[in-house]
C-alpha cells in the first residue's frame, strides 16, 4: 500500500502542476489568466498530497522532513515530486517514466478541455481514495484519508467552477 500511496502523490503533484500551468495557458487567449479558482484548485492538490503523506505516516513510514532548520540550504526537498522534462516525460525517485496520463495534456487542448481532463483525472484518484484502507482500524488514518477525499473533492469543485467562469465570461462578451 505504500508504493500506491506514494505513486498516487507522485501523480496528485503532477495534476497540481498541471493545474498550475492552466493559469499560464496562453493559447485560448480571450479568457483570463490566473483565475481564482485554477490557484484554489492547485492549493487543494497539494493538501491531498500532504494528507497522503501523513497516511504514510500511520502506515509507519518515516517523515522525510526533519526540524532545526537554520539556513535555506538546511530545508528538505519536496517528498514524491513529479517532474516534467523536455521529452514530455514524468521523472520520479531518479527514473524517467512516460505516464499515460501526461499523454493526453501534450495534445494541445485549449483551456477548457484541460480543465475538463483534470476534473476527469481528479475523479479517477478519488475512486481510489474512496477504497483505500478500508480495513485500517486508526482514527487517525480515516482522518487523513477523509481529508484526501475532501481536497481532491474541493479541488474538482473548483476546476468545474473555472469552467462556470468561462461560461459566465464567455456570456458576457457576447452581450
Amino acid at each position: 500500500m505504500k508504493n500506491e500511496i506514494k505513486e498516487l502523490r507522485v501523480k496528485i503533484d503532477g495534476l497540481a502542476k498541471l493545474t498550475k500551468s492552466l493559469r499560464e495557458d496562453k493559447n485560448d487567449s480571450k479568457f483570463p489568466f490566473n483565475s481564482p479558482e485554477c490557484s484554489k484548485a492547485y492549493d487543494s492538490l497539494l493538501f491531498a498530497k500532504a494528507w497522503l503523506g501523513k497516511i504514510l505516516g500511520e502506515l509507519g513510514n518515516e517523515n522525510p522532513y526533519k526540524s532545526g532548520y537554520k539556513t535555506v540550504e538546511d530545508i528538505e526537498p519536496t517528498a514524491d515530486v513529479c517532474i516534467f522534462n523536455n521529452t514530455a516525460s514524468l521523472t520520479k525517485g531518479g527514473e524517467t517514466e512516460r505516464y499515460e496520463f501526461f499523454k493526453e495534456w501534450e495534445n494541445n487542448k485549449s483551456h477548457i478541455e484541460k480543465v475538463d481532463w483534470l476534473r476527469e483525472e481528479i475523479q479517477s484518484i478519488i475512486d481510489g481514495v474512496i477504497m483505500m484502507g478500508i480495513n485500517k482500524p486508526s482514527r487517525e488514518f480515516s482522518i487523513a484519508r477523509t481529508n484526501t477525499y475532501n481536497y481532491l473533492c474541493e479541488a474538482r469543485f473548483n476546476l468545474g467552477f473555472e469552467l462556470q467562469r468561462i461560461k459566465e465570461q464567455d456570456k458576457e462578451l457576447k452581450e
